[in-house]
């Protein structure tokens, strides 16, 4: 339809497995465009939520609308604007690359004289040009999620979504994986399913944080990040934490807070200015000390503690 800025549509999503509650009145909405990347545990119901987008799974209650059509009402027609690929993609190993990809451009019913250039076009975008005439069965884990995203792009839809694309990858293979999806920012309306945060971090124009099926917060990682304690996070290792006095450290005024676990000690603080100072309170019981600025890790960490 394409009326709105409004792409995806979730309204008051629920789905249950047995006694479980996979998803409990989850309500987003994604803009054209947008990259949006969803992170949470294992179990947080990210992967539920994406197969409900695609019409794989059936919400128990709850509304999708993709571009204006109900995934209720509209199956046909919101699958079509959808390109897929899950953490494991299936596919037919004793298939050539090529000869899959026109197997799924024959099956969404890419123009007869579209699919040569559209699959030539596909396999150069992600450098699978030379094994294009090898089966399926001799690619590696990484070869695979390439010809994974060039099939899910093969009937050009405005829509993609990846779920853990880089999971198991090695950090090569990863980051041409992210490059690809660098490249059709803005063309597409993206979905990242990831357990890496940084990953979310450096390719996501919005994260949306979800735990046990419900959806915490979404905003710009800068957005989230300011809800962390503190512009400046402080470490500090030591070999006798009964022994520090807790007190001292909070009572500096750039502490905002602080968090102990085991002989780890995490300080927020609103500026470095009093860094020597604190340090001072931990006097010889220092192994190490280190600081960073909060990232979204530490984001997802204060949400669900």
């Amino acid at each position: 339809m394409g009326l709105t800025d409004t792409m995806i549509e979730l309204d008051s999503i629920t789905k249950s497995f047995g006694g479980i509650k996979a998803l409990n009145n989850l309500k987003l909405e994604i803009s054209r465009g947008e990259l949006i990347g969803i992170i949470g545990s294992n179990g947080a119901g990210k992967t539920t939520l994406i197969r409900i987008i695609c019409c794989i799974l059936r919400p128990d209650s709850g509304e999708v609308l993709v571009d204006g059509y109900s995934i209720h009402k509209d199956q046909i027609k919101t699958k079509s604007m959808i390109g897929y690929l899950p953490e494991e993609p299936n596919l037919y190993e004793r298939f050539k690359a090529r000869d899959l990809l026109k197997y799924f451009a024959e099956l969404y019913g890419v123009p007869k004289q579209d699919i040569d250039p559209r699959i030539d076009e596909l396999l150069e975008l992600v450098d699978m040009t030379e094994r294009a005439d090898d089966k399926i069965n001799t690619f590696s884990k990484g070869m695979r999620q390439r010809v994974g995203i060039a099939r899910a792009l093969i009937h050009d839809p405005p829509i993609l979504i990846f779920d853990e694309p880089t999971m198991g990858l090695d950090p090569a293979t990863a980051n041409t994986i992210r490059s690809f999806i660098r490249k059709l920012k803005g063309d597409k309306t993206m979905i990242l399913c990831t357990h890496y945060m940084q990953e979310a971090e450096e390719l996501c124009d919005r994260v949306a944080v979800m735990n046990r099926g419900t959806l915490l917060d979404a905003g710009t990682p800068d957005y989230l990040k300011s809800k962390v304690h503190g512009d400046v996070i402080f470490n500090v290792i030591v070999n006798d934490p009964s022994s520090v006095d807790k007190n001292k450290i909070r009572n500096f005024k750039s502490v905002e807070a602080m968090d102990i676990v085991g002989d780890e000690f995490h300080i927020s603080l609103n500026s470095r200015a009093e860094i020597a100072s604190i340090t001072d309170v931990f006097a010889d019981k220092v192994l190490s000390i280190s600081t960073k600025e909060p990232t979204l890790e530490d984001v997802f960490i204060n949400m669900v503690k």
